[in-house]
């Protein structure tokens, strides 16, 4: 404390840190669940020590008759059981989609021996955050219970790190992750701040020493590794960023059985892409663009042929909506047709690659200028993830019944997809025009709603309006690129 109040860099040495040795002056450190985690000013550090005094309220939250008696370690279970539900971590089938949350039990119950194991703690924080997001009104007391562990989380992560002199473990990544998650539920009260990005480089960075260490590349968890790599390609391509992390060690732990595996490769390959474009773009390198098109048109083609040859539990037929259907196809706008899929899962493969075809076109526009087969794909792809939408949704796969197991889960595993159709409607008008305002409309209110299920606090702010236009860079681009090719012709 002392070292921190004359404003001098403190090692942070357990017990004592270096600088109040070589003194011989005594060192202590302020208690860390007396101070904001976000180191804010003294005011505010105030105002979360008292709030967080409030959190033995907690278990009035219940409802019950019996609440006020119960402990919180009833509260925690009831949380924690409630979010293995909505995430289906208990799902007694392995699902490569959900591997890595499914892993999340037993590591919980292995965290039992170790109170000061940062997976529980972060497993705590998320389950509170997520039943937090999940009331129909906000709950203080939820809330910073749930920021106490997740600082409670980060402490010993620190310290863990520490210990290991900067070595992490597969335990220290899973819970860098699991903060990721948190972040993105009950974000940083600076919107100027990116916690849920910083964590996520965070663990990317991690799983980079870890495999390239030679004592520790053999104890990285593959499930943990496989939700890392989607994650950071999902974001890549969102960012039109460079992977981190090479395509190897990705496909090194793949099944050679998952139907996906082609689909992912050529995920992480369209954000390589979208990177090179983007360099193109600067340096005005008409002939590299060119010759990217052809690059992008295979990839869509071979996508193409990917999804025709997909086993029969992936394949989907067709109905009519209706009027039993839920409220989500009776909305303004809802297809009048949906796709039926043997169950949910199945449906996801294809979601995701009709929304990586949607990406792969709309970069053909963007180097080509304009091109009528690929924003016809654009429309046909986004009609197709629109159709699918309930029967991932769902859970059921036919939309006939809403399943609770796995619920917020699901809600995660469409908002990619939905996200891509919905940036592809603001963003091109003459999609938009094929499309309808009114499908558009229903296109964003069903990303929104998919974004309430799986309790993510991500805003949307888009109107539709026709006179919309890409960002400055790129319409600058496509003007220019318009016309050389209105000249040429």
């Amino acid at each position: 404390m002392e070292t921190l109040m004359r404003i001098i860099k403190c090692n942070e040495g357990q017990p004592q840190c270096s600088r109040c040795v070589r003194r011989g002056t005594e060192c202590s450190y302020p208690d860390a669940l007396e101070l904001d985690f976000r180191d804010e000013n003294s005011k505010a550090a105030a105002r979360t020590a008292a709030l967080w005094r409030t959190r033995t309220q907690a278990a009035r939250l219940l409802r019950e008759p019996s609440a006020p008696s119960r402990t919180l370690v009833d509260l925690h279970d009831r949380v924690i059981a409630a979010f293995y539900r909505d995430f289906d971590c208990s799902a007694k089938v392995s699902n490569p989609w959900i591997e890595f949350f499914q892993m999340l039990p037993t590591l919980y119950r292995q965290s039992v021996r170790v109170p000061s194991s940062p997976t529980r703690q972060a497993i705590r924080a998320l389950a509170l955050a997520h039943h937090s997001r999940q009331q129909q009104q906000p709950v203080p007391q939820l809330e910073i219970m749930a920021r106490t562990e997740y600082l409670q989380a980060i402490t010993q992560i620190r310290l863990q790190l520490q210990r290991s002199h900067g070595v992490s473990s597969t335990e220290t990544v899973v819970s860098v992750a699991l903060m990721g998650l948190f972040d993105s539920i009950l974000p940083s009260p600076e919107p100027a701040q990116s916690w849920h990005a910083a964590h996520q480089h965070g663990a990317i960075s991690m799983v980079r020493q870890q495999i390239t260490s030679p004592t520790s590349a053999a104890s990285i968890d593959p499930y943990l590794l496989k939700y890392q790599y989607l994650l950071m390609v999902i974001n890549c391509l969102n960012q039109r960023s460079r992977p981190q992390l090479p395509l190897k060690w990705w496909t090194a732990v793949m099944d050679p059985g998952f139907t996906a595996a082609h689909l992912f490769c050529t995920m992480y390959r369209l954000a390589q892409w979208q990177a090179e474009i983007d360099s193109y773009i600067v340096t005005f390198d008409h002939h590299a663009m060119s010759n990217m098109v052809d690059t992008l048109l295979a990839a869509d083609d071979a996508l193409d042929a990917w999804e025709a040859q997909l086993p029969p539990s992936s394949h989907f037929s067709e109905r009519e909506v209706r009027a039993d259907d839920p409220a989500i196809l009776q909305w303004p706008g809802a297809p009048f047709r949906v796709y039926v899929y043997e169950n949910s899962w199945n449906a996801v493969p294809r979601t995701f690659c009709f929304a990586t075809r949607i990406m792969l076109c709309q970069n053909i526009l963007l180097c080509n200028g304009y091109a009528e087969d690929a924003e016809q794909t654009i429309v046909d792809m986004i009609r197709h993830i629109c159709r699918s939408t309930h029967a991932v949704i769902s859970g059921s796969g036919d939309g006939s019944k809403a399943v609770e197991e796995g619920l917020s889960m699901r809600g995660r595993a469409i908002v990619w997809p939905l996200n891509v159709a919905a940036s592809a409607l603001q963003g091109n008008p003459r999609v938009l025009a094929q499309v309808g305002v009114e499908s558009a409309q229903w296109t964003r209110r069903a990303l929104q709603h998919a974004l309430r299920l799986s309790g993510s606090s991500l805003a949307l702010n888009m109107d539709y309006k026709t006179e919309q236009r890409m960002p400055d860079l790129f319409q600058t681009f496509y003007l220019g690129q318009k016309g050389c090719l209105d000249e040429q012709h």
